[in-house]
């Protein structure tokens, strides 16, 4: 006889209660938001489970795709206080984390640290592939560690810090490439494609007319936290997170286990943080789906948007025009 598969922690009816709240409100915000971003559904669904999977986010598109307006949706139906940032080749590591100023006063001079945008709960780092290494690096400690440190005093961030950022994939002058460090703390690279003729239309009467287009968030400022601390909750077998850290591992060309295509059109596949995302968005998925445990298809629905930005090709692979998708055909073939 099969036993079971393991439920979240607590009794029954409160097993069933935090499952119900969950998908409650995350259809209730992807509702709210897909009446504002026209024809970017699985765009918004996968947005919304990277936010509540606790990860960073990157929106790639055209202009008008609507990258930095469903960045303003999710802060508004989060209900989290954001702090915006505009990527120029100007702008200096200062002007996004803080920095120290004098000030003067009756009783003399003194030190004081101003927080930059960073310290907001969400931050929305539109093109961001336009700010210079320097300035990109001084988001990494914050994504990675929740803190930033300055002149050797650590700060802590928000509980619920993520980064929200938007790129431009076909602008090429005053920009500058995202190093592999940077990309791979996104824990997915979403794109946006252009709206189709059908939703144009729309997208006109929407933006046009004289109502109000700004999402009301029912959110509690604790109704996010607890969110995800419920995606944490799901369980995962250890069979399926092998099976999962298995089919992250082929990726990697230098793996012995990499089937003999991805050795040749690869120079760099997932690693650690990959198999991360994949664990903690298809607890989301679990949860969506009503239950509290990990399936396979959980893990492998968002497999494309986790593991895209994470990949170098070879001069092989760029010949062949190989993408993501390729990829993961690739391995799904060869790990079983």
């Amino acid at each position: 006889m099969i036993a079971p598969p393991p439920v979240l922690e607590g009794d029954e009816m409160s097993v069933e209660a935090e499952i119900d709240t969950f998908r409650q409100w995350d259809e209730k915000l992807q509702i709210a938001i897909r009446e504002q971003i026209l024809g970017q559904d699985a765009a918004i669904e996968a947005s919304l489970c990277t936010l509540l999977a606790g990860g960073h986010l990157l929106l790639v598109g055209v202009p008008g795709t609507g990258k930095t307006r469903l960045a303003e949706c999710l802060s508004q139906g989060l209900g989290l206080p954001k702090g915006r940032i505009q990527f120029t080749p100007d702008l200096l590591p200062a002007d996004i984390l803080g920095a120290e100023t004098l000030i003067s006063g009756p009783q003399g001079d003194r030190v004081e640290f101003r927080k930059g945008p960073i310290f907001h709960p969400l931050i929305v780092a539109d093109e961001i592939n336009r700010g210079t290494p320097r300035t990109q690096s001084a988001l990494l400690e914050a994504m990675q560690e929740g803190q930033v440190t300055l002149a050797g005093e650590r700060y802590p961030l928000d509980p619920n810090f993520s980064v929200i950022a938007t790129r431009n994939p076909i602008e090429m002058e005053g920009t500058y490439p995202l190093p592999e460090a940077q990309r791979d703390r996104f824990m997915m690279e979403v794109l946006l494609p252009p709206p189709e003729a059908s939703v144009l239309g729309k997208i006109a009467r929407l933006t046009t007319g004289s109502s109000d287009t700004e999402i009301l968030s029912g959110f509690e400022s604790n109704t996010f936290e607890e969110l995800r601390a419920t995606v944490r909750k799901v369980i995962a077998a250890d069979a399926i997170v092998d099976r999962a850290a298995r089919w992250v591992a082929a990726s990697r060309p230098e793996d012995p286990t990499a089937p003999p295509s991805i050795r040749e059109c690869l120079r760099l596949g997932g690693g650690a943080r990959a198999l991360q995302a994949l664990i903690l968005c298809g607890k989301v998925e679990a949860l969506r789906s009503g239950r509290s445990h990990l399936a396979d298809s959980d893990w492998q629905k968002w497999r494309e948007p986790i593991l895209r930005h994470r990949l170098v090709y070879s001069l092989e692979g760029e010949l062949r025009g190989w993408n993501s998708t390729d990829v993961v055909a690739a391995l799904d073939e060869a790990v079983s």
